[in-house]
């Protein structure tokens, strides 16, 4: 049971770590030192970190302290002068202990700072494999990593060479103390009549313990590295979800009636995908309110009940290496859903037939990177399924056809309008087409909501729809 200890510990520090990680706001991710490498590379190297200071380690600290603090004290009973003088090496070995954890700290610092680069060079590689592939830039990929695998050693230069001067004094200095106190004792012995088994008494406690203590020193740099590893992992675990640090779009105002589909259409940066996140949460509007049947989804709304109210399919699904019943099942992870619905939810997405042609049908493991053998309208409807299985009182579309063939598009749109038909959809579309039977089309603007109206209304007014319209499909008119 004992030796489990430190694994049981680490196992849950790393879980506890990626729970608070995965309750954190959109906004933090963003930021560039929490990209997918730097984060992996901080949970697959902190918690490790941190069992090198448990264990058998820990053990071996624990007897050396306490070996050398018997021997000092039984040293003093026989002969404090000849303790004294022995101990005169401590000031050496301690002024060596705390130079090298200083100059670890430093270099440890960008070490890991290079470390996390590394790793966001290879996650990025292996995630984007096929590009890096059909590019051609292996060779380019590989010098990016090396040179930053380099950097990372031209970092921690500096204190791998404190650290052989350092543990040699840390070796040599409870030697020397011995030499000293061996001579000291002849003194003794000689001066003021030491009896001479106390002198080796003292003598032999005291090498032992100072032998002791050194094998103990010897792990000084994995306890200090465990301690800034747990500080880091201190200061994760009692960060609070912060949801917001990008500023809402200004002065946009709008509402929408039950069970209508309101589309978001504008030029690429006008905003539409902030309305989004402001919707769904992953940021919080500075100023301002967005509501959801009467209630301010910041004020009177919890996360975790805002979020069972919505049903997100985004322009490209994230599926997982599971059965395709599990991921589907995704969608609603307060209970085990039984077949029949995912099997509801699959027919409403149109994907029932095509999953029923497969071989292990509904328990089709999917390939890893998102489903990567499935076609763009596959994975799509099968994102979509997964949304109506939540059954969304608030349906949210990001652009679900902008990256499908017409074939495809045409299966997606059919399926998604099936689903619009019984909830209030809100649809982020770039091309117009796609749109033009939406209840409202809101025609955002540099974050302004600068025209909104039905297809025909909008296009009779020759405002910015009209001209977004016509730049996509010439000639176009209202029918």
């Amino acid at each position: 049971m004992g030796h489990n200890c430190p694994g049981q510990y680490v196992q849950e520090c790393d879980t506890e770590t990626e729970s608070v990680l995965d309750m954190l706001e959109q906004g933090w991710f963003d930021l560039s030192q929490n990209s997918v490498g730097a984060l992996c590379a901080r949970l697959a190297t902190d918690c490790a970190a941190v069992q090198g200071a448990t264990g058998t380690r820990l053990g071996t600290v624990l007897q050396g302290v306490s070996t050398m603090t018997l021997g000092v004290g039984l040293a003093m009973f026989y002969s404090w002068k000849m303790t004294l003088v022995s101990l005169l090496s401590v000031p050496c070995v301690m002024g060596g202990i705390y130079l090298e954890g200083y100059v670890n700290k430093r270099a440890e610092r960008r070490e890991r700072a290079a470390l996390e680069q590394a790793s966001r060079v290879a996650t990025e590689a292996v995630l984007n494999v096929r590009t890096v592939h059909s590019l051609g830039v292996e060779e380019s990929v590989l010098a990016r990593y090396g040179a930053a695998l380099a950097a990372a050693a031209a970092r921690a230069a500096p204190g791998r060479r404190v650290r052989g001067p350092v543990y040699g004094v840390c070796v040599c200095a409870p030697t020397l103390g011995y030499a000293v106190s061996l001579a000291y004792a002849g003194y003794l012995i000689a001066r003021e009549d030491l009896p001479y088994a106390y002198a080796i008494l003292v003598s032999e406690a005291l090498i032992y313990g100072a032998w002791m203590l050194a094998a103990a020193l010897s792990f000084a740099p994995h306890f200090a590295g465990a301690r800034r590893s747990g500080a880091r992992i201190v200061r994760a675990l009692r960060r609070r979800p912060r949801v917001a640090t990008a500023p809402p779009p200004a002065r946009t105002t709008t509402g929408v009636p039950p069970k209508a589909t309101v589309a978001l259409v504008g030029p690429s940066g006008c905003g539409k995908s902030t309305l989004l996140n402001l919707l769904m949460r992953s940021y919080d509007a500075d100023s301002g309110s967005v509501s959801l049947d009467d209630k301010d989804i910041q004020r009177d709304l919890t996360l975790p009940r805002l979020r069972a109210q919505l049903g997100l399919v985004q322009q490209e699904p994230s599926l997982f290496s599971r059965t395709i019943q599990e991921n589907i099942a995704y969608g609603d992870n307060s209970r085990d859903v039984p077949l029949d619905e995912i099997i509801e939810a699959a027919k409403q997405a149109n994907v029932h037939s095509f999953v029923t042609g497969l071989p292990m049908g509904y328990a089709t493991v999917l390939g890893s990177g998102s489903g990567s053998s499935l076609s763009g309208g596959q994975k799509q409807r099968l994102g979509i399924a997964r949304a109506l299985l939540r059954r969304p009182a608030l349906l949210l579309l990001d652009e679900p056809t902008s990256a499908l063939d017409a074939a495809s598009e045409k299966t997606v749109q059919a399926a998604l309008e099936a689903a619009a038909a019984e909830r209030t959809t809100v649809i982020i579309a770039h091309r117009l087409a796609t749109v033009r039977h939406a209840d409202i089309i809101c025609v955002i603007d540099k974050g302004v909501v600068a025209e909104s109206g039905s297809h025909d209304e909008l296009v009779r007014r020759r405002g910015l729809y009209w001209t977004l319209l016509q730049q996509q499909s010439p000639g176009a008119t209202s029918t």
